[in-house]
C-alpha cells in the first residue's frame, strides 16, 4: 500500500449536480410560455377592423397594417416577458429551483420565448373565428414531450427525443425547456445558442405569415 498506491480524481460530467426536479420546473416553464401566448392573440384580435372600436380607428387611420401588427406584438411581448419573469422569480427565489447560476441568460431565454409566444399568438389573433383558449389546449398537449406530467411522460420525451429528434426539435415548448436545461448542466452554451435559434426562426416565420394574413383581410363595412 505505501509502493503502489494510486490517487483517485473525482470527475463531473456536468457543470452541476443533477437535479431531478429541476426537468419538471423547466417543463413548466415552457408550459407557462405557451400559456401567455393569449395575451398576443387577444391583442392582435382586437386590431382587427371589425372586433373592436379600437380595430376599426386603426384601419381608417392610414396606418398600415404590418406596422399596426409589429406595434401589437412588441407591446404584448413586454407584457409576456413580464409575466414570465415573475414565474421565473418565484421558482428561483421561493422554490429555489437550480438554473446553473446564470439567471442573465436565463432572462434572454425568457425574453426570446415570450416573443416566439407572442408571434404565435398573432398568427391565431389574424385568424377569425379561433378563440385564444386554443393555446391551453395546445400547451398542455406539447408539454407531454417536455417531460411535465412524470416519470412515464419523461421517459416518452426521452424516447421521442432519441429517436424522432426532429419532431422534439420542432416542438417549441422543448426548445424553451432545453435552452434552461443546457444552462443548468453544458459548459458550452452552443446548445442555448441552437435552442434561442430555432425559437427565434419559428417566430419569423410566425410572424411573417400573420403579417401577411392581416394584409389580406378585407372588409365591405364596419
Amino acid at each position: 500500500f505505501q509502493t503502489d498506491a494510486v490517487s483517485t480524481t473525482r470527475l463531473k460530467l456536468t457543470r452541476t449536480d443533477p437535479d431531478p426536479s429541476a426537468r419538471y420546473f423547466y417543463a413548466l416553464l415552457a408550459m407557462t410560455a405557451g400559456m401567455v401566448a393569449m395575451i398576443g392573440a387577444f391583442a392582435v384580435q382586437r386590431t382587427r377592423a371589425n372586433a373592436s372600436p379600437v380595430g376599426a380607428r386603426a384601419s381608417i387611420a392610414g396606418i398600415s397594417r404590418g406596422k399596426v401588427l409589429m406595434a401589437t406584438v412588441l407591446a404584448s411581448w413586454l407584457c409576456g416577458f413580464a409575466c414570465l419573469v415573475v414565474a421565473f422569480a418565484y421558482m428561483r427565489v421561493v422554490v429555489k429551483v437550480d438554473f446553473g447560476g446564470r439567471d442573465g441568460l436565463c432572462l434572454v431565454a425568457l425574453a426570446v420565448s415570450s416573443l416566439f409566444a407572442m408571434a404565435a399568438g398573432a398568427l391565431v389573433g389574424t385568424t377569425p373565428g379561433v378563440k385564444t383558449g386554443i393555446f391551453s389546449a395546445i400547451a398542455c398537449v406539447l408539454s407531454i414531450f417536455t417531460g411535465l406530467y412524470g416519470s412515464a411522460s419523461q421517459r416518452l420525451a426521452d424516447d421521442v427525443a432519441a429517436n424522432l429528434p426532429m419532431l422534439s426539435h420542432l416542438n417549441p415548448l422543448w426548445q424553451i425547456a432545453h435552452s434552461f436545461f443546457s444552462l443548468l448542466y453544458y459548459d458550452s452554451l452552443e446548445p442555448f445558442a441552437q435552442s434561442c435559434g430555432t425559437l427565434l426562426a419559428m417566430t419569423a416565420a410566425l410572424v411573417a405569415v400573420a403579417a401577411l394574413r392581416m394584409r389580406r383581410q378585407r372588409y365591405e363595412h364596419l
